[in-house]
């Protein structure tokens, strides 16, 4: 494996992005490893002009859904149905280990394909982005019970925010102010909340199975009777809070794939 190459594509996230313009936004669960998938295509005519993608999932992940979007770029539609584990293969060779991935990736792409002639996926309504969601809170000056679930947000200032009872499931939440905000209640399976700001923070009653916090500054903030799993990372020199949880078995993370990333 070419691991300079691998480490440049996760450090650059090649097409790693939402889409304001898609023709069709489609979900896809990983049951094997439990990440969220999102892909993005806008297509004009039978030809895929752009795709993108989002997910939480490691840096095998990113690749494989980087070169799969790479590939198709420029295919028509048909060509796009018919993509192949060897043709992402072809654009980055996986360790034998790690091939299951790229088998992954061809499935969300065919699910998207399949999305986008049958005219579902997530509808127009239903899209969140970085954009809506700041809209939204210049709009009502808060984020309650709204479903941001697989967005980015890496780097915004949500300081003193009210967050409550909002899905943030699988969504990239890396480096974002939460000093302060109101997140009791608040669903963050499979979110990533590495070096986010913390301080604080209200996440009692949260949702934080298979959650990344490690780098996150946590002083203050409460935990009572938050939910973690096998999969919740803290640092270390955290691990105690711990004790104000309530452990839930991985079976409940677990669930069908529409129930939390569509």
């Amino acid at each position: 494996m070419d691991f300079e190459r691998f480490k440049k594509i996760n450090d650059e996230r090649m097409n790693y992005r939402e889409m304001e313009d898609a023709s069709v936004v489609s979900s896809y669960r990983n049951v094997g490893c439990g990440d969220g998938y999102r892909l993005y295509l806008k297509v004009d005519g039978d030809q895929i002009t752009d795709a993108s993608f989002t997910t939480t999932g490691c840096g095998f992940g990113l690749v494989s859904l980087a070169m799969a979007t790479e590939w198709l770029k420029g295919k028509r539609v048909d060509q796009a149905a018919a993509i192949t584990i060897e043709d992402i293969e072809g654009m980055f060779e996986f360790p034998e280990r790690r091939k299951n991935y790229p088998g992954s990736a061809v499935e969300a792409v065919q699910k998207a394909v399949a999305d986008l002639k049958n005219g579902t996926g997530i509808r127009p309504e239903e899209r969140v982005s970085r954009g809506t969601a700041i809209e939204a809170l210049k709009r009502q000056g808060h984020l309650r019970e709204m479903k941001l679930n697989q967005i980015i947000l890496e780097g915004e200032d949500l300081s003193g925010v009210d967050l409550r009872g909002a899905n943030l499931s699988n969504a990239f939440l890396q480096n974002v102010n939460f000093r302060g905000a109101n997140l009791s209640g608040a669903r963050h399976r499979g979110a990533i909340l590495n070096n986010a700001d913390l301080t604080g923070a209200d996440l009692r009653g949260a949702d934080l199975r298979w959650a990344k916090l490690t780098g996150a500054r946590l002083d203050g903030a409460q935990f009572d009777g938050a939910l973690y799993d096998i999969g919740t990372r803290l640092d270390p020199n955290k691990t105690h809070l711990f004790k104000d949880m309530v452990k839930s078995g991985m079976d409940i993370y677990m669930e069908e794939a529409g129930a939390t990333v569509g």
